[in-house]
């Protein structure tokens, strides 16, 4: 009953948001304590249902007095998924806890949950995770948390495999006790006990679990570290855990620090009020400083990680030349050295598609939808629907020009140079045609002969228009 008297401490102690936890999240989330709800992220196996199991008994005791619920993610890759989804339906149903299953297609090879497919493919080991986290994160409601089984073995693995890979200090610092995910926040209660911590209780609690039979595969890296590398270091060094738990905890200190020291970094190098970086700024430190910023930077924005190699060239090339225009692609975002600033920007499926006749019917409600790039906004004094068949959305090819009220005809080209529109913009700026004609440009407005016309009255079919384009969030602000 000690083992078990343990888990359940430490089951508490995460519902009061001790330090332990509380220190990985933010103020406001922890402000938002205690949680609106538990969801348990629950597989069938021993780990998983032994913690809904206590978490139910906290719950009929009293000690848990907020909504419990559990999610399945059945992969589909295996032939005995079905059975595993039916095992954690009938706990649940026993248990009186409302089970959502979630069901995935995380196959590299498009494998489903009708493929027929009996073992998950090793290159689709992180496409299973990302899935199932996904799946978490859609799940979760406001301030609701997400509790997982992971235990010690699972972060000592997990140090293992991110050492083999060139992890740094905060990838080898392993799982995180506590992290917002979504609009929720998941937490791991039992990251301290070793495995054999809640097979005894389990055994004691004659808990009817199932077992995934890929786990005794060892062609799969956690598996074969957790078959074969550990049991041979534990009978060299029976108290590698307590070792290597101290290490990972170091680890752990020396990531905190070094986000500690790129947030002061990060208010000198930012501009007030945007994501922005100064790279007269970031010229000044050192390489290992501006890397630890570009990462604790990148963080913060929400964006991916960038390789090691990637890093090291942006440590390198960011400040080389300040005054000169510049960009990485990073994948699912870019990174632009534009006048004297290192931006981050969204990379999204924009791809320019032309609209007009037939497409523009939604114009007389009083906007057009441009694809991936937000929506134009009309608004008239009189009647639009004589004009709305002759007018065409586009963006620029290359030797359009564009004669402003008062100004000389000049190319977009020029024009943007001159206004200093951004670069991830250019080719983005609708440009509305009248009847083959410029009319007007996002971020400029009407071309002289618009104006003169609509002044005019005259009978062209050019109603007394005005637009506007409502742009998609593209810049990636803190």
């Amino acid at each position: 009953m000690q083992a078990e008297s343990a888990l359940l401490s430490a089951l508490r102690h995460a519902f009061c948001v001790n330090p332990f936890f509380s220190s990985a999240l933010s103020e406001s989330t922890r402000a938002a304590s205690p949680p609106s709800g538990i969801l348990v992220g629950l597989s069938g196996g021993l780990d998983s249902s032994l913690l809904l199991r206590l978490l139910c008994d906290l719950r009929d005791s009293g000690d848990l007095d907020v909504t419990l619920r559990a999610i399945h993610v059945n992969h589909g890759l295996q032939a005995a998924a079905g059975e595993w989804q039916s095992h954690c339906e009938s706990i649940c149903a026993e248990w009186g806890v409302a089970l959502q299953v979630c069901n995935v297609d995380c196959s590299v090879r498009g494998a489903s949950a009708t493929s027929g497919v009996t073992e998950l493919p090793q290159v689709s080991e992180d496409a299973a995770r990302r899935a199932r986290y996904l799946a978490f994160e859609e799940a979760l409601g406001a301030r609701e948390w997400l509790i997982l089984g992971h235990h010690q073995d699972d972060q000592l693995e997990t140090l293992l495999l991110r050492l083999a890979r060139g992890a740094g200090a905060d990838g080898l610092a392993g799982m995180p006790a506590a992290r917002v995910l979504g609009v929720g926040v998941l937490i791991r209660p039992w990251l301290e006990f070793p495995r054999l911590v809640l097979e005894q209780v389990a055994r004691e609690r004659k808990l009817v679990s199932i077992e995934d039979p890929s786990n005794r595969n060892t062609q799969y890296d956690r598996n074969f570290l957790r078959k074969q590398v550990l049991p041979l270091v534990e009978s060299r060094w029976p108290q590698y855990r307590q070792s290597w738990g101290k290490s990972q905890a170091l680890l752990h200190e020396s990531f905190e620090l070094n986000a500690e020291l790129a947030e002061i970094d990060l208010q000198a190098c930012q501009i007030k009020g945007m994501g922005r970086l100064r790279i007269s700024e970031l010229a000044v430190l050192s390489s290992r400083r501006r890397r630890n910023l570009l990462r604790h930077w990148l963080l913060r924005l929400g964006c991916s990680l960038p390789s090691w190699k990637l890093l090291s060239r942006l440590d390198v090339e960011t400040c080389a030349v300040v005054d000169q225009s510049a960009l990485w692609h990073c994948g699912t975002y870019s990174l632009y050295r534009y006048k004297g600033q290192l931006v981050a920007v969204l990379e999204d499926k924009f791809k320019p598609q032309s609209v007009s006749g037939a497409c523009l019917t939604a114009a007389e409600a009083g906007f057009i939808e441009l694809p991936n790039n937000g929506k134009l906004v009309l608004s008239s004094e009189g009647d639009m629907s004589g004009m709305i068949a002759s007018l065409h959305v586009r963006y620029r090819q290359g030797g359009e020009r564009l004669s402003l009220p008062g100004r000389p005809s000049k190319s977009l080209k020029k024009l943007f140079n001159e206004e200093g529109v951004s670069p991830w913009l250019r080719d983005r700026l609708p440009l509305v045609f009248f009847r083959g004609e410029l009319i007007w440009v996002a971020g400029f407005g009407a071309s002289e002969s618009a104006v003169a016309k609509t002044a005019a009255s005259s009978d062209c079919g050019l109603a007394c228009v005005t637009f506007s384009w409502e742009s998609p969030a593209l810049e990636l602000g803190l």
